[in-house]
C-alpha cells in the first residue's frame, strides 16, 4: 500500500464515473499501479481476514516426599484463519481488471505442549542441591484449504457463483519434537556455584538419520562478596564472578526438507489441442540436513554497592554458529523447485553485553532512577557452504541485487559498486578509459561515474565491494523514572550505531524512467549550470543506470536515537476512597515521539527475519507515533 501511494501520479483524476469502477487513472508510458483510493474500497478489493486463537495452560503438582515434586503441564493452543479477497473490474487507465475474482481459505493450525518434570530442591547444612529431570512432547499440525474462481456475478461474492477458472489447492503438515532434559544445580555457602544441563532433542524436521541431538551446558559462580575477606568492605552489596558453556540447537525450518515433494497445478498441451494436468518438483530431497548447533562461551559479572543503589551486570561471550540452516540458491534450470535449505556455513558472533544502573530516594517524597544498557556485537562469516562460497540476499524493485553473505564478512553485508561522482564534461567521460576504450561507453555530461574496482575496463558485478553491514555495532536504551509525591515520570530512549541501510524506496522513487510519480528531489538535477545537483541528469532509458546499478549511492546510515516513550502518571490519595478501592492511577503515555537519524527514509527500523535481508528498506511501514490516556483501578 505505501509503495503504491508513493508512485501514484499526483495528478491522477480522484473519481470517474465514466470507468468501470469509477475511479480515475492514466494512459500512456507509465507504470501499472492501481488507484490507491481504489485498494481501500471494499466495492473494488474487498479483503477479509478473521483469526480466533484458543490457549490455555493446564498443571497438576503433587510431592511425592520431601522436596521431590512431580508437575504435569498440558499447554494446548488452537487457532483458526478465514480469509477471502474479492476482486472487483475496474479501469483505471492502464491498470485494469476486465473479470471478477474470488480467493478463499481456511487455515487451522493446532500444537499441543506435554511436560512432564521432576524437581528435587533441598538443603543440607551449608550444601544446596536442586535437580530437574523431564520428558516434553510437542506436536503441532497444520492445515490450508483454498478455492479460486473467476467470473463471479457483480456484488456475489461466493466461490460457487465463479463461472470460469475455478481452482482449489491444499495441503497440511505434522511437526514433532520431543526432549529429555536434566539439570542440577549445586551451592556451596551460597559462595560457590555450579550448574550443568543435558539435553536430548528430537525433531521430525530432519531425516531419520540425524533427528537427534544432544547439548549440554554447564556454569560456575563465585559470590565474592560471601568471603570473609569481603566483610568489612560494608559498602559492597554484591559481587559475583560468572561463567560458563552451553551448546543450543536450532530446528526452525519449514517441514520436509529431507524428503522431495511435488507439486500440481501446472498444464501443458497433449497435442490435440487440450490440456494435460503437470506436475513439477516443489523441493528437492536433502535427507543429510541436521540440527544447526551454537555452542557459547561466557564470563560475567554481577556488582550492587552503596545498599543497592549502584548495580551493574556486565558479560563477555563468544557464540560460534555451525552446520547454519540456510537458504541456499539453485539454478533456474533445476526445474522451479524451491530453493533448498542446507547446513551451508559456520558464524562466529562475539561481543560485549551491560546493564548500569543507580536508584535512590532521598527522602519520602522522593525517588529516581537511571539505567543503560548497552551491546556491542561482531558477526563473522567463517564458512560458507554453497557452491559459489556465498549467498545472495536483498533484491530491489529493479531486481538488484544488494547484499551477499560470504566467508570472512558479516552476514548479509553490502556488496556494492562504489561511486565517484559526476562526469561533467565530454572531456572526463572520453578519458575514463582502459587501453583506449571507455570505461563507461553509455555515460554522458551529467551521469554517474562508477568505480572500476578491479581496473578491467569494464563495470559489472566484478565491481562491487564491501560496504558496511547491516547490523549496528552498538544497541543501547536509556531509560530514566522519578517520582515526587503522587507523581510520577519515566522516559525511555534507545538507539544503534555502526549500521548501514539500503534505501531500495529511495531508489525506485528516484527513477523517472517509468513514468510514476518521483521524489521532489529528483528536481535538483544535473545541468551544465548546476553541477553539484543532488540528482544525475534527467532521461528517459538511462543507459547508464544511474538509478538502477548496484551502486552506493543509496546506501545510508542508519544510525539513529529515538525518544521511544514518555509517561506521565498520578496516583491518587488512598483517603479519596472509602475500601472499594485500593489503588487508582490516571497516565498520559507517548511513544515514538521523534527520532534523531541523518536516514532519508520514513524509519531507520529496518529489520527481517531472514538476516540475509536486513537492512533493506523496500517500502518499509513507517514507525507509529502513538499517544494513550490510561487509567488502573484496583478494587
Amino acid at each position: 500500500m505505501i509503495g503504491t501511494i508513493l508512485q501514484s501520479v499526483p495528478t491522477l483524476e480522484k473519481y470517474d464515473d465514466t470507468r468501470e469502477g469509477g475511479y480515475g487513472g492514466t494512459y500512456g508510458d507509465v507504470v501499472n499501479i492501481p488507484h490507491p483510493l481504489a485498494i481501500i474500497d471494499d466495492n473494488i478489493m474487498d479483503r477479509y481476514n478473521e483469526n480466533v486463537k484458543i490457549f490455555a495452560n493446564l498443571y497438576a503438582q503433587i510431592e511425592l516426599f520431601k522436596g521431590l515434586k512431580y508437575k504435569l503441564n498440558l499447554t494446548p493452543d488452537f487457532s483458526f484463519e478465514r480469509y477471502k479477497n474479492y476482486l472487483n473490474k475496474y479501469d483505471f487507465g492502464l491498470a485494469t481488471n476486465s473479470i471478477t475474482q474470488l480467493t478463499e481459505r481456511q487455515r487451522r493450525r493446532r500444537n499441543i505442549l506435554v511436560e512432564n518434570l521432576l524437581t528435587f530442591d533441598r538443603t543440607f547444612g551449608e550444601h544446596k542441591i536442586s535437580a530437574l529431570a523431564g520428558y516434553t512432547y510437542q506436536d503441532s499440525r497444520f492445515r490450508h484449504i483454498q478455492a479460486y474462481g473467476e467470473g463471479l456475478p457483480q456484488g456475489l461474492e461466493e466461490i460457487d457463483a465463479a463461472t470460469t477458472n475455478r481452482s482449489n489447492e491444499g495441503n497440511s503438515w505434522r511437526s514433532v519434537l520431543t526432549s529429555i532434559l536434566g539439570r542440577v544445580f549445586y551451592s556451596y555457602q551460597n559462595k560457590y556455584l555450579f550448574t550443568a544441563t543435558i539435553r536430548r532433542d528430537g525433531s521430525s524436521k530432519f531425516g531419520k538419520n540425524n533427528r537427534y541431538g544432544y547439548f549440554p551446558s554447564f556454569s560456575l559462580g563465585w559470590n565474592v562478596a560471601e568471603e570473609k575477606f569481603m566483610e568489612n568492605v560494608h559498602w559492597l552489596d554484591q559481587l559475583k564472578l560468572r561463567g560458563g558453556y552451553g551448546v543450543l540447537g536450532n530446528q526452525e525450518i519449514d517441514n520436509y526438507q529431507y524428503s522431495s515433494t511435488i507439486t500440481t497445478g501446472i498444464n501443458y498441451p497433449d497435442g490435440n489441442g487440450g490440456l494435460l494436468q503437470g506436475a513439477f518438483p516443489k523441493n528437492f530431497a536433502n535427507p543429510d540436513i541436521k540440527w544447526e548447533e551454537t555452542a557459547m562461551t561466557n564470563v560475567g559479572i554481577d556488582f550492587m554497592a552503596f545498599n543497592n543503589r549502584l548495580s551493574l551486570t556486565a558479560d563477555y561471550y563468544v557464540k560460534n554458529t555451525k552446520d547454519i540452516l540456510l537458504t541456499v540458491p539453485i539454478p533456474i534450470s533445476s526445474g522451479g523447485a524451491n530453493d533448498p535449505i542446507r547446513n551451508a556455513g559456520k558464524i562466529r558472533n562475539n561481543g560485549f553485553e551491560f546493564n548500569l544502573g543507580w536508584m535512590d530516594q532521598p527522602n519520602p517524597d522522593i525517588s529516581y532512577g537511571i539505567n543503560l544498557i548497552g551491546s556491542f556485537n561482531k558477526n563473522k562469516v567463517i564458512a560458507m557452504g554453497s557452491e559459489s562460497g556465498s549467498i545472495k540476499g536483498g533484491s530491489t524493485n529493479q531486481n538488484i541485487t544488494t547484499s551477499e553473505t560470504k566467508a570472512g564478512y558479516p552476514i548479509g553485508g553490502y556488496w556494492l559498486i562504489s561511486t565517484a561522482g559526476y562526469f561533467n564534461s565530454q572531456e572526463e567521460v572520453d578519458a575514463y578509459a582502459k587501453d583506449g576504450k571507455k570505461i563507461q561507453p553509455a555515460a554522458e555530461p551529467g551521469d554517474i561515474k562508477f568505480v572500476d574496482a578491479n581496473n578491467d575496463g569494464v563495470i559489472n558485478d566484478d565491481d562491487r565491494v564491501f560496504q558496511g553491514s547491516p547490523f549496528p555495532d552498538f544497541t543501547f536504551a536509556l531509560n530514566g523514572n522519578m517520582r515526587y509525591k503522587n507523581f510520577d515520570l519515566s522516559i525511555g530512549l534507545q538507539g544503534v550505531l555502526g549500521n548501514k541501510i539500503y534505501n531500495a524506496t529511495r531508489q525506485t522513487l528516484e527513477d523517472v524512467t517509468k513514468g510514476s510519480n518521483f521524489l521532489a528531489s529528483c528536481l535538483d538535477y544535473w545541468t551544465p549550470e548546476n553541477k553539484n545537483a543532488s540528482h544525475p541528469r534527467l532521461t528517459w532509458d538511462d543507459p547508464n543506470r544511474n538509478t538502477r546499478a548496484e551502486s552506493d549511492r543509496y546506501l545510508e546510515n542508519g544510525s539513529y536515537l529515538r525518544l521511544r516513550s514518555v509517561q506521565l502518571g498520578y496516583t491518587f490519595p488512598q483517603t479519596w476512597f472509602k475500601g472499594a478501592i485500593q489503588h487508582a492511577r490516571v497516565y498520559i503515555n507517548a511513544e515514538n515521539l521523534f527520532t534523531i537519524t541523518s536516514y532519508s527514509g520514513y524509519s531507520p527500523d529496518v529489520n527481517a527475519d531472514n538476516a540475509n535481508y536486513r537492512g533493506f528498506d523496500n517500502f518499509i511501514y513507517p514507525t507509529n507515533r502513538t499517544f494513550m490516556l490510561g487509567l488502573n483501578v484496583t478494587f
